[in-house]
């Protein structure tokens, strides 16, 4: 896997035959078929792959292809560096750390595409094709020009991936529903995810906020918040190999045994326990 900067890696690699591949403390890979067919499994639930098909594939060693044709794969690394502040880069993308966790705590993980909507497969599409233009390219500027697509790759994903979990659920306020996509694409930013912050953003009264997300969403803003940060836990706990200090203190807990206590309150089980399930 080549690594064109500190903040991500490409690779594009030929099997005939699927093999593992050493992905440790990933959040997860994008793999775009550029040729081939075969199988995607998880879990032994197959899935048929061609060319031009697009998968997340987390860190863990659940996914797995069975190659029926020999295929190339672009695949695109994304690691936490990438989403963190850098004042020597030109783009600021720590923002972009809580759209890379809202990624891996949504999907679904199961085996198939990562877009089903044709439009969209295509848009991602175009833009993987630049990604892939530009790793042939090697210029001077091919660096700096996949950093910013990858940008909007992971705006696409985010948007087909809050699409699928709103499915057969409607909210008639629409103010609220662009309310709960910025408190979803903006989990770990304390700022924006402030009473004060989001009641000036969406012109609701400070005093009547509380109220109003109680209404909407049948719970408490503060429960909704801490539930959508454990959500994330959990399947960084099952999908990555990030130690669980690491995932605690980047999702806003004071230390892995606050974030223990608050998972066994809510889910019935702590970190160790659902990595041991996933892993054994």
């Amino acid at each position: 896997m080549k690594q064109l900067s500190d903040t991500f890696a490409i690779e594009i690699a030929e099997y005939s035959e699927w093999k593992e591949r050493n992905r440790k403390n990933n959040f997860f890979e994008l793999a775009y078929i550029l040729e081939g067919k075969g199988l995607h499994s998880v879990n032994y639930i197959k899935y048929p792959y061609q060319k031009n098909g697009i998968f997340l594939l987390p860190a863990a060693k659940c996914h797995t292809y069975v190659i029926e044709e020999k295929t190339r794969f672009l695949f695109v690394r994304f690691t936490g560096n990438y989403f963190l502040a850098d004042l020597k880069k030109t783009v600021d993308y720590s923002h972009w750390f809580s759209r890379l966790n809202f990624i891996i705590g949504n999907h679904t993980h199961l085996a198939g595409e990562l877009i089903d909507h044709p439009e969209e497969k295509a848009q991602l599409k175009r833009l993987l094709e630049v990604i892939r233009y530009e790793y042939d390219k090697q210029e001077t500027c091919s660096a700096f020009v996949i950093q910013n697509t990858l940008v909007a790759v992971l705006a696409v994903i985010c948007r087909n991936i809050q699409q699928r979990a709103w499915d057969g659920r409607t909210f008639n306020d629409q103010k609220f529903t662009d309310l709960l996509n910025f408190i979803s694409f903006n989990i770990l930013d304390p700022e924006k995810l402030s009473v004060k912050y989001l009641s000036q953003k969406f012109h609701i009264a400070e005093t009547y906020f509380s109220e109003y997300f109680k209404r909407n969403a049948s719970e408490r803003f503060q429960d909704y918040v801490l539930k959508s940060k454990l959500r994330i836990a959990q399947s960084r706990a099952k999908f990555t190999d990030t130690p669980i200090q690491e995932i605690a203190l980047d999702l806003g807990f004071t230390d892995s045994s606050h974030l223990n206590r608050m998972m066994k309150n809510y889910f019935g089980k702590g970190m160790r326990e659902i990595r041991k399930e996933m892993q054994g």
